[in-house]
């Protein structure tokens, strides 16, 4: 057979794009191939009632649609853990964190509400068995129509509003409705006659809101829920679905006009007085805020919130003997909350009774040991008593967990052997409490929990109610990260823009701005801000490996190799920088440079098995050093003897060396190890046709088309010629 040209096999271009992170990636997976492992893993069963949320260093976070499937998944942790790794060829993942959720699949729950269902918004939401296929707008409309008075939008919307993720649909536009048949009918009714039925164009608006929410578009999905209300302004829970929805979207104000307004209606609603007590607590109109928190607690829902809000007012207005009776009930019916006891803790402190202080913070720790506030809290009333051992030890966990804490640096230099204070009913033990203890972080707190759990949303409606707060600028960097998370990139750089106004010349945030940016496929702004940033900090070789990132991702080559030279010049000392250097000569046709590069990173690293890969690909590309490619080959894989790709470059090697029967083997067990490639296909094909196993080998080209064209809008994706596979596929038909 003819000799197999370049683009029949991998490529540099696909080698270099799975070597090179981006920029701050620690991701060295897609969640797609992790999905794939996932599925092959745990099986049929397993895999519907499950689905890979994310991947944060070396830990998997799998969404199960209900807690009752732990018990089937906890015996397959280990293993599960085990396979992985071993099919990824390294140590990517170390634990398996479990939680309950909604999975990314169409949600089309029964028309009946579970009346108790909103009851249940602040603790665990019920989930609903999904069907297995969606349906369309047009369907959903048609189906609508003819049962008017259907609750589905109700039930929807209570269960989006604990989702972090829903499916996406194809894009709809705004239709009017106007003119309708149902709409003109509903007109012509008296108005008695008219609150017995539902505007349809109310349930059109929900639809486009729906969807609107499924993408995490919340100015969108404000406007069309503002439509659902004016055609039916009788359900709470859409006017509590658009505050929910322009708190998301950073509008507090608008929030709080629109629950102001929708408490008339609905005054005893818990969750309407939840929010409102909220945002006027943020506002320090304390009064009223109590007020709303009582009317929750009366309507006994939501009581854990509602009593831990309420506690930390009274703490604010130094009412301490009512602040510790609202902490004392939210034990009562959560003991196991850290939050309770932290609370408590601190009331102890204001009141001076360290011990009872000791004993909650304590307990708050043993709940959640990294609570560091607490941990704090609990250092220094161990110093106050003179306890110093002890409080240096608390000190010093602290900085394991937060070793640039220059606070807690300076508290262990200056810590004494005698108590610090007397008398702790003195101003001078209240002043130095209030200084230390600082206001109640009730709401930061429990949005650190829900991000730590990875539930956005939830995480989301606790910090946005921080922005009027001091240190603004904290909480525009933790908005920013869960927008980032919930795909709302475009979000996230308004947020870090509104940031860069007040820390100008950070080259912290205008890295991290760049690589938002960068994940936003604005190359000429990602260039920019790097560019910015090495103007400010002009010896930093990171800088200017960034921007050769930065170029290459824009395909400047050229001035992509030039940034990454500086880099080189400032530290000689990495050898990733040498490989990419090498990487980035090969697609000039700089082959013997490329090659230098690519030995210096070798010689600096000699388990760099991507390096290993790469070189032995650059021989084997030629057509000679055959042997000399091998053995590259064979050292990297045995550095990553499971990864798919490096076999297939060895399967290559043995294909130019017309050893067939090799070459299968090996990229069988390519395809074994990694998800379906259109190239590894076209690969098979060949080898295939070589051996003149024609049916297989129209099989492995059929499949390679496939995938292909199914690919073929991927930027980043390395695939076969859609043309040239034709050609092969009518060639060997024309030969059986």
């Amino acid at each position: 057979m003819s000799q197999v040209t370049r683009s029949g096999w991998k490529t540099i271009r696909s080698v270099l794009g799975e070597s090179i992170a981006k920029l701050d990636s620690d991701d060295p997976q897609s969640i797609a191939w992790f999905d794939y492992q996932w599925n092959l893993i745990v099986g049929k069963d397993l895999a519907a009632v499950t689905q890979v949320h994310k991947y944060s260093s070396k830990s998997l976070f799998i969404t199960i649609s209900d807690g009752a499937w732990l018990s089937a998944l906890e015996p397959l942790r280990k293993k599960i853990i085990t396979q992985i790794n071993q099919h990824a060829g390294s140590t990517l993942i170390n634990r398996i964190i479990y939680q309950e959720g909604c999975l990314t699949v169409p949600i089309i729950p029964s028309a009946i509400v579970d009346k108790n269902l909103y009851l249940l918004g602040q603790s665990k939401t019920k989930t609903i068995k999904p069907k297995t296929k969606d349906e369309n707008i047009k369907d959903i409309i048609d189906r609508i129509s003819s049962k008017i008075q259907v609750i589905l939008p109700i039930v929807i919307l209570l269960l989006i509003s604990n989702c972090a993720t829903l499916p996406t649909t194809r894009s709809v536009k705004n239709i009017d409705l106007s003119s309708s048949y149902a709409v003109k009918a509903i007109e012509k009714k008296s108005t008695k006659k008219i609150q017995d039925n539902t505007d349809p164009r109310s349930y059109y608006y929900f639809l486009m809101a729906l969807q609107t929410i499924r993408d995490h578009q919340f100015e969108k999905s404000s406007e069309n829920l503002r439509k659902v209300i004016q055609f039916n302004p009788n359900a709470y829970e859409f006017h509590h679905q658009l505050a929910i929805n322009l708190i998301r979207s950073g509008k507090i104000d608008d929030a709080y006009e629109v629950l102001e307004d929708s408490l008339q209606y609905f005054a005893d609603n818990p969750e309407l007085n939840m929010m409102f007590g909220d945002i006027l607590a943020e506002r320090e109109d304390y009064g009223r805020a109590l007020t709303h928190y009582q009317r929750v607690i009366q309507a006994k829902v939501g009581l854990p919130r509602a009593y831990l809000l309420s506690g930390s007012i009274y703490e604010v207005m130094k009412q301490y003997n009512l602040a510790a009776a609202m902490y004392l009930k939210l034990i009562q019916i959560e003991p196991n909350n850290p939050l309770g006891y932290h609370y408590l803790g601190r009331v102890n402190i204001f009141s001076g009774d360290l011990e009872e202080a000791k004993k909650h913070l304590k307990k708050a720790l043993e709940l959640r040991p990294n609570f560091l506030d607490s941990r704090l809290f609990l250092a220094w009333v161990l110093e106050v008593e003179g306890e110093t051992d002890e409080a240096k030890r608390q000190y010093k966990i602290i900085l394991k967990l937060d070793p640039l804490n220059k606070k807690i640096h300076e508290r262990i230099t200056a810590i004494k052997s005698a108590k610090l204070f007397m008398d702790l009913y003195s101003e001078g033990y209240q002043s130095a409490a209030e200084k230390v203890l600082g206001l109640p972080k009730v709401h930061l707190q429990i949005g650190v929990v829900y991000y730590e759990q990875a539930i956005y949303l939830k995480a989301l409606d606790e910090f946005q109610l921080l922005r009027g707060k001091k240190k603004i600028e904290l909480v525009y960097m933790v908005i920013s990260r869960v927008y980032e998370a919930l795909g709302r990139t475009d979000m996230a750089i308004r947020e870090i823009n509104d940031l860069m106004k007040l820390q100008p010349d950070s080259v912290n945030l205008m890295i991290y701005l760049a690589r938002l940016y960068n994940g936003n496929g604005q190359a000429e702004q990602t260039i920019r801000l790097i560019e910015e940033a090495i103007s400010i900090d002009q010896k930093n070789d990171s800088l200017y490996h960034s921007l050769a990132l930065a170029y290459m991702g824009d395909n400047q080559i050229d001035q992509a190799i030039i940034e990454m030279q500086k880099a080189i010049e400032i530290d000689k000392s990495k050898d990733f920088y040498y490989f990419e250097l090498g990487a980035l000569l090969e697609r000039t046709g700089e082959f013997e440079r490329a090659i230098k590069h690519l030995k210096q990173s070798i010689d600096l690293n000699p388990m760099h098995s991507n390096a290993h890969n790469f070189l032995g690909y650059m021989y084997a590309m030629h057509g000679k050093s055959l042997d000399k490619a091998q053995e590259h080959l064979n050292k990297a894989l045995s550095i990553q003897p499971k990864n798919g790709y490096f076999l297939d470059s060895l399967g290559w090697i043995y294909f130019k060396k017309g050893e067939y029967e090799k070459a299968l083997s090996q990229l069988k067990k390519a395809l074994v190890y990694t998800s379906p490639d259109p190239v590894l296909y076209g690969h098979l094909g060949d080898i295939q046709f070589s051996l003149k196993n024609y049916i297989e080998a129209r099989k492995a080209w059929k499949t390679s088309l496939f995938l292909t064209i199914e690919k073929i809008d991927e930027m980043d994706s390395e695939l076969p010629d859609p043309e040239e596979l034709k050609r092969k596929i009518r060639k060997v038909e024309s030969s059986q």
